[in-house]
């Protein structure tokens, strides 16, 4: 029996926990929801004999390669699903995206958290929209058309191993009489670590009560319904007439993996932080692999736009030849098993007027490929006021389950700036009844060598929030009061003030186990789980002394501009617009570089600033007002 599904139930937590069996130290376990999940799911359940949609023709091909865009799976294949599409859970997939099952609904949600340990019940399914096995203008089907479906599927992947009691299936529909039947199965197994494969199911369509314009197909599983649990890869699914002997993948050259960051260190990082020297990485790293039975030319290009979808960056990589990409069977990805096809980026700005984003488009091009839709990827690289290592997904919750237990994440600061409040992810175990009531606090340390050091900060104590029914979204615990920090590396995170495991959201694509610290009791140990957790500090606060509504109302009215500027720039005010203001202007380390009293309207000189980011610092009457960006470039 799976010790991760043991510790979902609460009486058996308790008594672990209480009776010291859990071995103190970092663990990770199975979550209890998915975050990537809307409360309101984009498909809706429809009838399974409905005649309101017109039937797909021949072949039929999914490989859910649009996992970036959306996590539930295409309404052009799909009637209706409970299946998360999703490039994070499966290891080295066919080509990019899956379709995962689990014991979570359509909601992101256990279907029945309190279902016994020890039950497995009826889950997720995958239903395809009514398909012509009937006519066509120029063809009748029968069985004597070699019909197939094929399709690939893995057990556990990045997720939780099913058991024995699971199981996936297949089931065909007969419309003429309305029954669906199971066609195929497997049950549940724990693979071994080495096993990491996608095993190929092919399947022949005999029966002639199939053979009609309204057949369908349908996969669904059997899990422990009270968490994220018992999961299944499937990937690669085609339905096609003469299917031949030898038919295995189509010729085609995909992406596998979504691209790395072109931030060296981080997923996300603050505008104002951002260093090009120091955090644009050096290359990208695409995943590409190849399912033609031959090497393959291929060519590789990509482009880079801002957020107003101007083109700043592009580049051709050219042509991958001699002997060109080798076949992924027996080769591994491109070039090789290292894995690591590079290109080398080209310089991006490093001023933002506010919180800002690109879009990479990655494009393959290879002749004879069958599927083009897998070999176009768009990765959004976005630039806000935190930082994170993580990529905004959790597979799995990383734990400790020591009273007073602290988990510190290292992140260095390039410019002087303030703590304001931290973003972290706790999955809601038991509907939060187990550790809702369980108290933290959000700490900041100093660095000591290469580990956590002196406490510089210490919150007073804070509970685990969930936002229920959102989407990919964290909730903000904000600091008692700013801290400021200068510019170097500091330790963020919590110490709890409970046995219970806290389960902290936990990335498995992204590794930066290397920034990753905890202490049970005897010294800060770095991690030795490859991942990165979902702990994002959000930088900089703004000052202002208490005010009435109407004075705020006023405040809210001031306007810099033009922003960004080359050399001058004008503020401008409400109330008398002869009346004299004190200008204070201070650049990303804090430091004042210009001070003025002036009027509203009245055009500063800022040609003697270099290009940046500043903060404007403005007292009218006496009054502090919060800061404003000012951006230069010139």
């Amino acid at each position: 029996m799976n010790f991760f599904k043991i510790i979902y139930k609460p009486v058996l937590v308790l008594l672990l926990i209480t009776s010291n069996i859990l071995i103190a130290q970092e663990q990770l376990r199975p979550l209890s929801s998915n975050m990537n999940l809307a409360i309101t799911p984009r498909l809706t359940s429809l009838s399974k004999t409905t005649t309101t949609i017109t039937p797909l023709n021949l072949p039929f091909f999914d490989d859910f390669s649009y996992s970036y865009k959306s996590p539930y799976p295409s309404s052009s294949y799909w009637l209706d699903s409970s299946t998360y599409v999703n490039s994070s859970f499966a290891i080295a997939p066919i080509s990019l995206g899956v379709a995962t099952f689990d014991g979570l609904n359509k909601h992101g949600y256990p279907y029945a958290i309190n279902a016994p340990v020890n039950f497995s019940g009826s889950s997720d399914t995958l239903t395809s929209n009514p398909i012509n096995l009937k006519a066509t203008s120029t063809h009748t089907y029968s069985a004597s058309d070699s019909v197939f479906i094929s399709f690939y599927y893995q057990a556990e992947g990045f997720g939780d191993a099913p058991e024995a009691n699971d199981s996936l299936c297949l089931d065909f529909f007969k419309p003429s009489i309305n029954k669906w039947s199971k066609v195929w199965g497997v049950k549940g197994y724990n693979p071994s670590a080495t096993d990491t494969n996608f095993y190929r199911v092919k399947i022949a369509i005999t029966d002639p009560l199939y053979f009609d314009s309204l057949f369908q197909f349908r996969f669904r599983n059997k899990a422990t319904t009270s968490g994220s649990l018992d999961h299944w890869n499937l990937d690669y699914i085609q339905l096609k007439h003469f299917y031949y002997y030898n038919d295995t993948l189509l010729d085609d050259v995909a992406f596998a993996y979504k691209p790395s960051s072109f931030l060296k260190n981080y997923s996300v990082m603050p505008y104002n932080q951002y260093n090009r020297t120091l955090e644009m990485g050096p290359k990208f790293r695409n995943f590409i692999r190849s399912n033609f039975n031959i090497p393959k030319f291929s060519s590789y290009n990509y482009s880079v736009k801002d957020e107003f979808n101007v083109t700043v960056a592009t580049d051709v990589y050219g042509t991958f030849d001699n002997p060109g990409i080798l076949p992924f069977v027996n080769n591994g990805y491109y070039p090789g098993n290292a894995a690591v096809p590079v290109f080398t980026l080209q310089p991006f700005a490093n001023t933002f007027s506010d919180s800002t984003f690109y879009t990479i488009q990655h494009v393959l091009t290879t002749s004879g490929d069958a599927k083009k839709s897998n070999d176009t990827l768009v990765h959004v690289q976005k630039f806000s006021n935190y930082y994170a290592y993580d990529d905004g997904s959790a597979e799995v919750g990383y734990y400790l389950n020591t009273y007073g237990a602290k988990t510190a994440v290292r992140f260095t600061l390039n410019a002087a700036d303030t703590l304001r409040s931290v973003r972290i992810y706790f999955d809601p175990i038991i509907e939060g009844t187990l550790i809702q009531g369980s108290s933290f606090r959000v700490m900041v340390w100093g660095t000591s060598g290469n580990v956590p050091g002196n406490v510089i900060y210490k919150d007073s104590l804070t509970y685990p929030e969930y936002l229920s029914g959102s989407y990919n979204k964290m909730p903000t615990y904000q600091l008692t009061s700013c801290l400021p920090l200068g510019v170097g590396s500091y330790f963020i995170g919590i110490q709890q003030t409970t046995n219970q495991p806290l389960n902290i959201g936990f990335d498995k694509n992204t590794n930066h186990k290397e920034s990753l610290f905890y202490d049970i009791g005897n010294g800060w140990i770095q991690s030795a789980i490859p991942g990165s957790l979902m702990i994002n500090p959000v930088m900089g606060c703004t000052y202002a002394v208490p005010v009435s509504i109407n004075e705020q109302e006023n405040f809210n009215k001031i306007k810099i501009f033009p922003n960004p500027t080359q050399n001058t720039f004008q503020i401008t005010y409400p109330g008398n617009q002869l009346e004299k203001s004190d200008l204070e202007v201070f650049n990303s380390y804090g430091q004042l570089v210009l001070k003025k009293s002036i009027i509203s309207n009245e055009t500063i000189d800022a040609s003697s600033l270099s290009n940046g980011l500043y903060l404007i610092q403005l007292k009218v009457n006496n009054i502090n007002v919060s800061s404003q960006k000012l951006i230069i470039t010139k």
